[in-house]
């Protein structure tokens, strides 16, 4: 999905995103006491949908033209793909929002979660990466080139001549984070250039952009420390 949305639709979200709202990617999850929790992957782009729209009108008119039918973000292949990870289930994909898609499921531990995550949010590289590790009662996190990737697609400029500084762009385009545990959060580590949200005890949420992701590999690494049971 993601390398169809970087090759067909990104010189035309760089100039959209100029002019108009951005690109929000979400990860959100649950742990329970057991290991066990779930998994939403959102990609939102309700804020692109009016122009978005327009440029599909405008392909449907052009027989050779590029059509703006939203199927580069679609995530069923991913949604087919996890259904046969070991320790996942209930893998569904919430597609009623036409700009807006919201990708769950359930694990049934940090290894299952690990190799869904290889599915859903892979590289260039294609190589397995371990993103979460425990390390007692810490929760540790890190990241491939995924992130990464997306932004430097978006904010590619098509036209080498082109001098125009993507800084803007990029820092429009929104990574949100948000972690749920059973127990109380006591502390967070986290990269510069991300913004903490203390929702309550035994919730985070994180926000940067891909301006920060850009220029900082490990911009998305974070610990979070959890209060002994």
């Amino acid at each position: 999905m993601h390398s169809t949305l970087r090759s067909r639709t990104a010189a035309l979200l760089a100039l959209l995103l100029v002019f108009t709202g951005c690109i929000t990617i979400e990860e959100n999850y649950t742990f329970k006491k057991d290991g066990s929790g779930t998994m939403e992957y959102v990609v939102d782009m309700s804020e692109l949908g009016e122009m978005l729209k327009t440029f599909e009108d405008m392909g449907k008119n052009d027989p050779g033209g590029s059509k703006g039918d939203m199927s580069g973000m679609d995530l069923k292949d991913e949604m087919a793909a996890l259904k046969s990870v070991p320790g996942i289930k209930k893998v569904k994909v919430n597609d009623k929002e036409k700009f807006k898609q919201k990708l769950s499921f359930q694990f049934a531990d940090i290894t299952a979660l690990n190799a869904a995550l290889n599915v859903l949010m892979k590289d260039s590289t294609n190589t397995s990466h371990t993103f979460f590790t425990w390390e007692g009662r810490t929760l540790v996190r890190t990241n491939n080139d995924h992130a990464r990737q997306i932004g430097s697609g978006m904010g590619k400029q098509e036209d080498p001549a082109d001098t125009t500084d993507m800084t803007q762009v990029l820092e429009m385009m929104k990574y949100n984070y948000s972690f749920a545990f059973a127990d109380a959060i006591t502390g967070v580590e986290m990269a510069s250039g991300v913004e903490k949200e203390e929702v309550e005890p035994r919730k985070v949420k994180l926000h940067t952009n891909f301006n920060v992701i850009g220029n900082d590999p490990k911009a998305l690494d974070l610990r979070i420390d959890l209060q002994k049971p």
